[in-house]
């Protein structure tokens, strides 16, 4: 009888892996997109900043920026073009800003598991102004400009900036 059990408990075992086997996904290249393919979204992954020069005041924070046409689901795509980055204060005010053309955007390309992407490193201490902005809370968001005229606007996404410990 022991026997029986541990044999239905193989066949159990055979039968659930090539169960397992049938659902999956099949491997390898994806397609390319296709030609024309328009850009429809744009997705966002933002690193906290840091606080490189350890003066108090976060400066720094990678920013991964994805591209995705609703023609092409199968990964995020790339195409020429500009990207800008705008870090709005809670009041309105734009406290940065950074343009990158589409020469310099095309640098920033990575390799991702969710496809191509952009990531950049933004610093504040990238002009006279500093690191010691007003505020201790701002949203960052990115625009996406291909050279053909399709712009696409992030949702804005909170960040923390300026001295730690003061109130947002």
């Amino acid at each position: 009888m022991r026997h029986a059990w541990a044999f239905l408990g193989g066949v159990s075992l055979v039968l659930a892996a090539a169960g397992c086997a049938a659902t999956s996904a099949p491997r390898g290249p994806k397609k390319p997109p296709p030609s024309g393919v328009v850009p429809t979204q744009i997705v966002t992954s933002i690193g906290p900043f840091d606080d490189t020069d350890a003066n108090g005041y976060p400066d720094s924070a990678t920013v991964s920026v994805y591209i995705f046409s609703d023609a092409y689901p199968e990964a995020s795509i790339m195409l020429p073009a500009t990207l800008t980055f705008r870090l709005r204060g809670k009041s309105g005010t734009v406290l940065r800003e950074w343009d990158f053309s589409s020469e310099q955007t095309a640098g920033l390309v990575r390799r991702a598991p969710a496809g191509p992407c952009y990531v950049v490193r933004l610093s504040l201490l990238d002009t006279e102004a500093g690191d010691e902005v007003p505020e201790s809370r701002a949203d960052l968001s990115v625009t996406y400009r291909t050279l053909t005229g399709t712009t696409l606007v992030s949702v804005p996404e909170p960040v923390r900036v300026g001295r730690a410990g003061r109130s947002p």
